[in-house]
């Protein structure tokens, strides 16, 4: 609250926005190179997605809650989340900064060794504070070189970019309501959002299965926060429940994802895997839309029906197969990735060397992964009696998390010897007088 203090807290603010953030003009080419590479299906989405992106890069103005809120809606595991997950990330790449852990290791063991030698003499006290002395000393000088000749010590960068795939990056938010939320949990919906616009004003917010919230109060709160007083207003979000500090969104874009599914189908067939025009889509999740308010006995609010409505059908079983197939090629590039990051952790320099790790292998799927993504996908069809585009992305995602999050983390998992996988791979060692790289 002290007024001196806040011109210090907009300098900082300043300097925070995302280095990831993509250009405007790279925001909707990243996003078409991408949906063509790794989404299947859901085409008639995309004219939806490309007159938001000329909206939220700048290329047109933006003037009721239409302009900066998407609603995704249709049959679960159609590919909704996963269509917000590319948007998100050709608006922020996938890297953050990570600083090396050891790039000061070998100069700061030398002058550890170098002082705590000295001081010796002193005797085991001194040694012990000679090596700390020595150590940082190095770090400092290290710290400071870097600042004032960087180009004098290219190699010696403190950070390189990492890994950090959808919702970790900066500027992206992904929220999801438990089942039956209510006031307090739009409330700190509220308040995370309003930190992360602070962060970047420009940010991505990802609101998954919004359809979870409970009372019409909860969704009268949600639907003043996205579209303001009125439906056209800019809206804003408070830092806080107690003096809180008012974030505008103007800059910022919101997707929203929804099943809409009460009952049984939609009457039809409209929102199956040969569904037929736009027309009928559109009109099938209106009806949806129209049953899911019914059920809770409340009007359908205003800024509901203002919202753009962006509807999708079920996956057909061959495009299911291809998203299995670009699934596993995606895994394929996130491993590659992590592969390099942690030969990056490795790293260490020193006077006059360095110590650097290279990854010169590759990370394939054939048909055996295939097969076995294809038969867990088979299986859990079968078990939860599972049919159509239902069990698309939604056991996609189950296998991801059930089977590929622990394969990941094999991968680096040290043995009771401290070997990896990886390290089990073999080395290759090259060095020369000056400088020594594995």
């Amino acid at each position: 609250g002290d007024p001196r203090v806040r011109p210090l807290l907009d300098v900082a603010r300043a300097d925070m926005p995302c280095a990831n953030a993509a250009a405007g003009e790279d925001v909707r080419r990243s996003f078409e190179a991408r949906a063509r590479r790794d989404y299947v299906g859901q085409h008639q989405a995309w004219n939806f997605v490309r007159r938001a992106l000329e909206s939220y890069v700048g290329l047109a103005p933006r003037a009721t809650c239409a302009d900066w809120v998407l609603h995704f809606t249709g049959p679960s595991g159609s590919g909704k989340s996963f269509l917000a997950e590319i948007i998100a990330s050709a608006a922020f790449e996938e890297w953050e900064e990570e600083r090396y852990p050891r790039a000061q290791l070998g100069l700061a063991s030398t002058s550890c060794a170098l002082l705590g030698s000295l001081g010796l003499a002193l005797g085991p006290l001194g040694a012990t504070l000679g090596c700390a002395a020595g150590a940082a000393v190095a770090a400092s000088a290290v710290d400071r070189a870097q600042e004032v000749l960087p180009s004098v010590l290219p190699a010696w960068h403190r950070s390189f970019r990492a890994s950090a795939p959808f919702p970790g990056q900066c500027g992206v938010r992904l929220h999801k309501f438990s089942r039956g939320s209510g006031l307090s949990e739009v409330e700190a919906f509220e308040h995370a959002v309003a930190h992360q616009l602070l962060r970047d004003p420009a940010a991505v917010i990802v609101l998954d299965d919004v359809g979870r919230l409970a009372d019409a109060a909860a969704f009268d709160r949600l639907g003043k926060l996205l579209c303001g007083v009125g439906g056209s207003a800019v809206p804003e979000f408070r830092t806080s429940a107690t003096e809180p500090e008012l974030v505008p969104a103007s800059r910022a874009l919101f997707i929203l994802t929804s099943d809409l599914e009460v009952g049984a189908a939609d009457g039809g067939g409209s929102m199956g895997c040969e569904a037929g025009s736009f027309e009928q889509m559109l009109g099938a999740v209106r009806e949806q839309s129209r049953r899911f308010w019914a059920s809770r006995k409340q009007l359908t609010p205003d800024w509901w029906e203002a919202l753009p409505i962006v509807p999708f059908r079920e996956l057909c079983s061959d495009e299911l197969t291809a998203a299995a197939a670009k699934y596993l090629h995606r895994q394929c590039e996130e491993a590659g990735k992590r592969l390099d990051d942690e030969m990056h952790r490795r790293s260490s320099w020193a006077l006059g060397a360095r110590v650097t790790h290279r990854w010169v292998g590759s990370v394939r799927h054939g048909p055996r992964s295939l097969a076995a993504l294809e038969a867990y996908v088979a299986e859990e069809a079968a078990r939860n009696a599972l049919v159509g585009g239902r069990q698309g992305a939604w056991v996609l995602s189950d296998f991801h998390h059930s089977v590929m999050r622990p394969a990941f983390a094999r991968l680096m998992l040290p043995d009771e010897h401290g070997g990896t996988l990886l390290s089990a791979g073999g080395h290759r060692r090259e060095g020369s007088v000056w400088n020594n790289s594995t």
